[in-house]
């Protein structure tokens, strides 16, 4: 498939959005993506009928519930659900795991979850499992409460394990099983591509070593579903974890999908209205044993039509024509910034997907995404991408230098936080993008040479 192909996915609007008097080029796809043309409209079309879901008696309310239910099946055929799956709608990808982090706290047994997790697929085990070692311990004043965060985070930690990569960059199934033979794991949470390196490991042989010491496996599809092909059944997928604004339904959606039979057996993550049939006169409230149970007050209607309507859409183009598409796109930056002198690329061409992560000697990464976008238009993101173990392996970081931004931070001075410039690329890009990006970075790398 062309360019012309995947560039009229999107309204001239987004193409030809101007940044200091030229096109921009949006190369932080990993972060945000644009809305597909077909999301836009399928959202106006939506919005035409929409009513209260769930709610009402009313036309209005009858036909947006019926699109909005029909939304949970595209998402369900789309990752090659098992039967018997719920897809329940969160806010984003960090929801989701806060979701599935209360539910798991319950169960006796710790967690297991990479090192090269986003913060979001992280810190819900620890904050969820400290909370509850704690079990019914009050504090008498506000002032107490310090303690408390302390020992959540102290107690949750120990229950949270962290399984690393090898030398290769890559996870070693053997280490992986030691970690699951000699500890009680009862949720293993693995990313399927890094939000930096892009590194997508072997979703399908991990999964059935979790399943071999009897753990559920919980897989954060965010930086993933968009790029490539996914099966939730044959890859063994107990709960995949995504959010809509990574594939192009910038709406405020997300989703858990998981199976009916794990999450009927627990209350709600949250209770109010709308995710109960009946409170008695007691005060008892009885719940539902279907999907409304987790769709708790009004939900996010045009969320879960935006996600779908995405979903759709890129299932009419194909998954394997995107991913051959960005994949070359990748590949072609790639070969570009290897060739420019004092541009350190931070990725292994071998594992090389979607994203490129790159530093240029003496430059801050804050700065050279300034002058990427300021100087030529082109966005990228540079920091430490909620994966701070990530970038201080990558820039080797010392352990003395490490306590002194941990004592600079501690002052609430962050300008000597190690950070990277990622530049991520998707179907709103093209050949042309490519190009304009390699011969600005070259540009910026030259001026600092010049001084």
């Amino acid at each position: 498939m062309n360019k012309e192909t995947f560039i009229n996915l999107f309204k001239d609007e987004i193409n030809d959005y101007i940044v200091n008097g030229k096109r921009y080029v949006n190369l932080d796809s990993a972060a945000t993506t644009p809305p597909l043309k077909a999301v836009q409209d399928g959202v106006d079309d939506y919005l035409v009928s929409y009513g209260s879901v769930h709610r009402g008696a009313g036309e209005k309310s009858k036909v947006s519930t019926d699109i909005y239910e029909k939304s949970r099946q595209v998402i369900k055929d789309f990752v090659g659900a098992p039967t018997g799956s719920y897809v329940i709608f969160s806010g984003n990808t960090t929801g989701g795991m806060n979701i599935l982090a209360h539910f798991f706290s319950h169960l006796d047994g710790k967690v297991a979850v990479s090192s090269i997790e986003h913060s979001s697929s992280w810190l819900p085990w620890i904050k969820a499992e400290g909370e509850r070692s704690l079990n019914s311990r009050m504090v008498t004043s506000l002032n107490d409460m310090g303690f408390v965060n302390d020992l959540i985070q102290k107690n949750g930690n120990s229950q949270v394990l962290r399984y690393c990569l090898n030398g290769k960059g890559e996870f070693d199934l053997k280490q992986i099983e030691k970690l699951l033979r000699e500890n009680k794991i009862k949720v293993f949470v693995l990313t399927a591509s890094s939000n930096l390196t892009g590194y997508c490991p072997d979703i399908q042989k991990i999964g059935k070593l979790v399943h071999k010491y009897e753990a559920y496996y919980v897989v954060d599809g965010c930086q993933y579903i968009q790029h490539h092909s996914i099966n939730m059944s044959e890859m063994g997928i107990d709960f995949l974890v995504a959010s809509g604004h990574k594939f192009y339904a910038p709406y405020g959606g997300g989703f858990v999908v998981g199976p009916k039979i794990f999450l009927d057996q627990f209350l709600p993550y949250q209770i109010g209205g709308g995710n109960l049939p009946y409170i008695t006169s007691d005060g008892e409230f009885l719940r539902y044993e279907n999907n409304l149970a987790h769709d708790p007050g009004t939900p996010n209607a045009v969320g879960a039509v935006s996600m779908a309507a995405a979903l759709s859409e890129l299932k009419r183009i194909g998954i394997n024509n995107i991913e051959k598409y960005e994949t070359g796109l990748t590949r072609q930056a790639y070969d570009g910034l290897a060739k420019i002198k004092n541009v350190k690329l931070l990725v292994n061409g071998k594992q090389l997907t979607t994203v490129i992560p790159f530093i240029i000697d003496g430059i801050d990464s804050e700065a050279v995404a300034e002058k990427l976008n300021n100087d030529f238009g082109i966005g990228v993101r540079a920091g430490n991408f909620c994966v701070y173990h990530v970038v201080r392996d990558l820039l080797k970081i010392t352990p003395e230098q490490e306590k002194a931004i941990i004592r600079d931070v501690k002052r609430g001075e962050t300008g000597n936080m190690p950070g990277v410039v990622r530049a991520s690329f998707s179907i709103c890009n093209d050949s042309e993008d490519v190009t304009r990006f390699i011969g600005a970075v070259e540009e910026i790398a030259q001026r600092k040479n010049k001084k």
